[in-house]
């Protein structure tokens, strides 16, 4: 139940296309505190021993087309198994956010860019589209974060 008023609110939030990169960004941080601060925190700093920081660490795949398409990935399918980010080991999953509309993924994209250092979204809906046309498992995910950028 909860879920689905979060998706009306979304869909009421995103009737309109953003005017700028500055908007969707601002949209993306409310869909992050909504779906993702309870174990990224509101800031996207992480939360020790629980989820890993996204805040200030996913410039290099956000630098990348094979990282940018492992982000489409994981907020597509999400995300399970042992992970190293920042120094710090992490275990858990990651649920997929498959159910959430294509704007509400590219808003939240858009935020964690600017937490990055972006100064625009570099995740295109084309992207995310792909990702989407895939069958990929949380584990199956995991696995595309281990394989050299070009391979993925």
């Amino acid at each position: 139940m909860k879920r689905l008023c979060f998706l009306a609110a979304s869909a009421a939030l995103l009737g309109t296309l953003p005017a700028t990169a500055a908007d969707l960004a601002a949209q993306g941080k409310d869909l992050f505190a909504a779906n993702c601060a309870a174990c990224h925190n509101t800031d996207a700093s992480g939360i020790a021993g629980v989820a890993p920081p996204l805040a200030n660490a996913l410039r290099e795949r956000l630098g990348s087309s094979a990282g940018q398409a492992y982000l489409a990935n994981v907020l597509v399918h999400g995300l399970a198994g042992p992970i190293e980010s920042q120094g710090q080991s992490f275990n858990g999953v990651m649920p997929p956010f498959a159910a959430l509309p294509d704007a509400s993924l590219l808003a939240v994209l858009a935020w964690l860019s600017t937490q990055n250092g972006q100064a625009s979204p570099v995740i295109s809906a084309d992207m995310l589209a792909k990702a989407r046309a895939e069958r990929k498992t949380p584990g199956a995910v995991r696995k595309l974060r281990e394989q050299p950028a070009e391979a993925r």
